[in-house]
């Protein structure tokens, strides 16, 4: 396993550990996949080297390698495919929400039964909630020192092995809570609590020995004291761990990149067609070359992310794009695997296939990729609007460059014939968009009650066009053919290459 130089000596040596202990049982791990039996085995083995610590802190039992030592394990134990599932979801069940939302007493019970190998299972998805997270609803209402918890949850990976599940549910119906996200609240459910039942596993696409079912909570008995968080904070408890969650997910999907390029360059150096090894091939070449560049792609981002996170940093944005990378590209890596091999590529005798199946679930949990899309624009776009950019028009050459000053407005009076002539100028450079209202006091250095003011103004004079938002807010304005012609004369807009003349052709 390739360490990155950011990795502490304890990842190191735990990443180079791991990896050994991973090699050895990958027969093991093979077996119980063709056997469609869960490895408990090697579950076990596991749990005793203390691998699901991970991430837990030392006082707490566990080795403290953050979010790196996570991925590190995910990463490897994805290898042994259903191993690193269960993995996975185990620190989806608790673990980030116990560090930062958890009372000292509950990080003691269960962060120590997690570094012990405690399996977890995170319960959001339902019938009534997918992506749509807040609209879970399955109840919990309160009874003395308990809740009783009504309602079911689908699509849990673990379900059945898991010993904790970390249940959202619904706890409010008022309306103006709801609104402001504050009707959930979180729960640990341990596995033989009465009522608490597996209803139903799944035949999904892949996850031929992965458990994934329905479970079903019947008038469910817990404690307060396995409430996490305060009462309506399940929203902000559920979406705090969602970028350390996405990336861990994203490392146990591209823990088999790297085997399914193993096995390809192996197989392509053994198999002849047309007197050559077909790994000869200019066309095999490249493809094998864009596998090995996602898998570096991918685990690139991978522990970017996890150390962006260790020290302390949100990582929304690159949580999303590891998510989305990984599982694309696992996808990618296992169509082009199924090429290169041709007819041996379709069997399920080599895993090649497997990782199209693996990479189209990952796609779908821990938020589909489209979600990690929409995460990526809305949060990553307003990144790129931090500088002061502008294209405006250069008095010496006539033609629009980039601008990184203030314009040539600001300190001046800015009555409405300017604030036109401004919206005019701008037309020069930038005819088809408008100017935000953000642009103008920029270019201005008018506060935004006095640019509404003189845009209003030169709207209802009909001098400017008006961009409002869903509200009604008037949010853009740009000047319309009217206010063109009345800021300036018509050959201020004029401007034509040097090899272009116009009188020539019989106008003006």
């Amino acid at each position: 396993m390739e360490p990155f130089p950011w990795w502490t000596d304890e990842q190191k040596k735990f990443a180079e550990e791991l990896h050994k202990f991973v090699n050895e049982h990958i027969p093991g791990a093979e077996k119980a996949f063709w056997m469609r039996r869960f490895p408990m085995d090697i579950v076990k083995e596991v749990q005793q080297k203390g691998y699901f610590g991970a991430g837990v802190p030392k006082k707490y039992g566990g080795m403290e390698l953050g979010a790196t030592g996570c991925c590190i394990a995910a990463e490897q134990l994805g290898r042994l495919y259903a191993v690193g599932h269960v993995f996975v979801v185990s620190m989806l069940g608790g673990y980030h929400q116990l560090l930062h939302f958890g009372t000292e007493e509950q990080k003691e019970k269960w962060l120590t039964k997690m570094a012990k190998g405690q399996m977890g299972a995170v319960c959001i998805t339902e019938p009534f909630a997918g992506s749509d997270a807040a609209s879970v609803m399955t109840t919990a209402r309160k009874d003395g020192d308990e809740w009783i918890i009504m309602g079911r949850k689908r699509y849990i990976t673990g379900a059945g092995p898991a010993d904790r599940y970390f249940v959202y549910t619904k706890t409010s119906d008022d309306p103006e809570v709801i609104r402001k996200y504050g009707h959930l609240t979180a729960f640990i459910v341990e596995k033989g609590t009465p009522g608490f039942s597996l209803e139903k596993i799944n035949e999904l696409i892949g996850f031929e020995n992965v458990p994934n079912g329905y479970l079903n909570f019947d008038d469910v008995r817990v404690p307060d004291e396995n409430r996490v968080g305060d009462v309506g904070a399940g929203w902000a408890v559920m979406t705090s761990g969602l970028n350390f969650e996405r990336l861990v997910g994203s490392a146990v999907v591209g823990g088999g990149l790297g085997d399914i390029i193993r096995l390809v360059v192996y197989y392509t150096n053994r198999r002849v067609q047309f007197k050559q090894q077909t790994n000869r091939f200019i066309n095999n070449q490249f493809k094998i070359a864009d596998m090995i560049t996602w898998n570096k792609l991918a685990r690139l981002i991978t522990y970017y992310t996890a150390m962006l996170l260790d020290s302390g940093q949100n990582a929304a944005v690159e949580s999303s794009i590891a998510k989305l990378l990984n599982t694309d590209y696992a996808i990618q890596t296992g169509l082009e695997a199924v090429q290169i091999m041709a007819g041996d590529g379709l069997t399920k005798f080599y895993p090649v296939e497997r990782l199209v199946r693996e990479g189209k679930i990952g796609q779908v949990v821990a938020g589909t990729n489209e979600i990690q899309k929409l995460i990526i624009y809305r949060m990553g776009a307003l990144s790129y609007l931090d500088m002061p950019f502008r294209l405006r028009m250069d008095p010496d050459l006539e033609i629009p460059i980039l601008s990184m000053d203030d314009g040539p407005w600001k300190g001046k009076e800015i009555t409405e014939d300017v604030m036109l002539k401004i919206l005019a100028e701008d037309y020069r450079a930038n005819p088809g968009l408008y100017m935000t209202i953000d642009d103008l006091e920029k270019e201005t250095g008018l506060d935004k009650s006095k640019v509404l003011e003189l845009v209003g103004s030169l709207e209802q004079k009909k001098l400017v066009a008006a961009f409002r938002d869903s509200r009604g807010n008037l949010t853009m304005a740009k000047a319309n053919y009217e206010g063109l012609r009345k800021a300036y004369p018509a050959e201020h807009y004029r401007w034509f290459p040097e090899w272009f003349d116009p009188e020539e052709l019989g106008f003006f």
